[in-house]
This record gives C-alpha cells, sequence and structure tokens, in this order.
C-alpha cells in the first residue's frame, strides 16, 4: 500500500514537472530591449581603439521590439549632450562664453524574420529615421576685438530598408547586427554673432545663413553589436 502510494505521488511529480518545463519552452516573450554593446564586445576581442574609433560610433543605445504574428514593430533611439565654459582669451573680457550642443536620433519601423537554423535568425524590414542636432559655440575664435559665435540647426527625415543577421544565445538572449541603406531629406539653418570683448567695440549685426535643404542617401555598415533581452 505505501508503495502504491509513494509511486503515485512520484507520478504525480514528475507530470507536474514536465508540465512546467513544457510550459517554460513553449512561453513566447513578446517584448524585447536591446542595448549597443559594440563597445563591450571591442574590449572583449581587443579590437585596436584607433582603427575602430574610425568608422563607428553609436547612434541607437536602446533598441526595443514588440512581437507579433505577422512581424516585429521596432524603435531605436540615441542622444548626445554636451556643455562647456570658455575661458576668455583677453584681459578686460567680462563676458561668459559657452559651448552648447545635443543632438537625437530615432527610428521607428516594422521587420520580418525568418530561422535559417536553431540559433541563427535573418530579419528585413523597413525604418522611418528622424534626428535633430543643435549646436552654439560663443566663442571658436576670436578676431578684431570680438568672440566670432556660430549656431546652427538641423534635422534629417530618413527612410531605410535594412537586413541584419540575429544569433540566439539562449531562449531570451541574444546578438544582432544590421545593414541599412538610407533615402535622407535634411534642411539646416545657421549664423555667425560676433560678442564684443570690451565696451570700446561696437555692436556688429549677425549673419544669418539661409535655411538649405538637400537630399542624398548613406550606407550603414553592419559594424555593431546590439545585445537583446525577451522579457
Amino acid at each position: 500500500m505505501k508503495k502504491t502510494i509513494f509511486t503515485f505521488f512520484l507520478s504525480i511529480g514528475i507530470l507536474t514537472v514536465l508540465a512546467q518545463d513544457t510550459t517554460m519552452k513553449s512561453k513566447v516573450y513578446r517584448n524585447e530591449f536591446g542595448i549597443d554593446a559594440t563597445g563591450f564586445v571591442k574590449q572583449f576581442l581587443n579590437v585596436n581603439q584607433s582603427e575602430f574609433s574610425n568608422y563607428y560610433s553609436p547612434t541607437y543605445y536602446l533598441t526595443y521590439r514588440r512581437h507579433f504574428k505577422c512581424g516585429n514593430l521596432r524603435f531605436a533611439i540615441g542622444a548626445a549632450i554636451e556643455s562647456q565654459d570658455l575661458a576668455p582669451a583677453f584681459t578686460g573680457d567680462s563676458n561668459k562664453h559657452h559651448r552648447n550642443s545635443y543632438s537625437i536620433d530615432t527610428r521607428l519601423g516594422w521587420e520580418f524574420s525568418n530561422d535559417l537554423s536553431k540559433r541563427w535568425q535573418v530579419f528585413y524590414g523597413l525604418d522611418f529615421r528622424p534626428s535633430y542636432s543643435y549646436s552654439k559655440n560663443d566663442a571658436p575664435y576670436w578676431n578684431g576685438g570680438y568672440a566670432n559665435g556660430s549656431e546652427s540647426k538641423s534635422q534629417i527625415y530618413a527612410v531605410a530598408p535594412l537586413l541584419g543577421f540575429r544569433i540566439k544565445i539562449n531562449n531570451r538572449l541574444s546578438l544582432s547586427t544590421e545593414t541599412s541603406l538610407s533615402f535622407n531629406f535634411s534642411q539646416s539653418s545657421s549664423l555667425r554673432y560676433y560678442i564684443p570683448v570690451t565696451s570700446q567695440y561696437p555692436p556688429i549685426p549677425d549673419v544669418v545663413t539661409p535655411k538649405t535643404k538637400s537630399f542624398y542617401s548613406s550606407f550603414s555598415q553592419p559594424v555593431f553589436i546590439i545585445l537583446t533581452f525577451d522579457i
């Protein structure tokens, strides 16, 4: 009797474990978060810093995907900001000179994927990529008793078909890279302004550069690595 009871509970335990294992294996994760891990991989592989920096600079630091049955919604964002106080170049200059800049890059798109093997996957799709940058420097140089300042703004709107590859480390972790051909529409504006070093120099009007527009294409090489995690 005791043997029968023990066998019964043992069978229940085994079935419970198998059911949990099947559930874990069949669970589908819908959300994926990623970070640009290129710098870490570069250090791990001991890639020369001077050679590597010549052709790669991170654009998107954080990525997100929402997985659907018919494809994936993808989003990424990157930003940079800088602020610095500049020392006056002349005695008697009481002005406070600064250098400021910031930029933001985003992308929103849709992609499809196909499994090449258990671990390898190819994905392809289309992105819309807006970006904005601003910079202002009160004194890149001094001339004739004036600090010669500059200010510029730029907006870029792009459409980019893409192709990428992913290797799955486990059920939730993966590494990916991609390449794309971007068609960009850009518009920018700038001005130059002059700050008198002392009151003995009269004000000078700003010089405004007319807004310029351009259309161009650019190719993005697959030289970055994104580490992703599904939840």
